[in-house]
């Protein structure tokens, strides 16, 4: 399971035409690449659905601006969560998701950020 470190909204966006958090996921494991997940209000009120994951190979750094000319960045939604011997596929994403709200001050900032209304961009 991908264990995390740290978390930050990188920017509000919409996904399928909604409000979505992109949320950067600093891994705890070193030599790990970081993850943007994408995660939308859902109801109950207070609640978010994972939309996808994305997998970052760039170095923000280096390529500090999203350059779509490259393939710095992966769609792994498909691939990020797997059944296994202990789990399924869904009980997995669930995991992760839950890890993730729970990391930091994250859940909190995305109540304020997403219940800002449509001038969130």
């Amino acid at each position: 399971m991908y264990t995390i470190r740290d978390a930050k909204i990188r920017r509000i966006t919409e996904v399928n035409g909604a409000p979505c958090a992109e949320v950067e996921v600093y891994p705890a494991v070193e030599g790990e690449n970081a993850l943007l997940a994408y995660l939308t209000p859902s109801s109950p009120l207070g609640g978010y659905d994972l939309v996808k994951i994305v997998r970052s190979n760039a170095s923000l750094e280096v390529d500090w601006y999203d350059n779509s000319m490259n393939d710095a960045f992966v769609d792994a939604t498909d691939e990020a969560f797997e059944n296994s011997v202990h789990s399924s596929a869904e009980e997995s994403r669930d995991a992760f998701k839950q890890q993730l709200l729970s990391t930091g001050q994250l859940y909190e900032q995305l109540n304020q950020r997403l219940s800002e209304g449509p001038q969130y961009f």
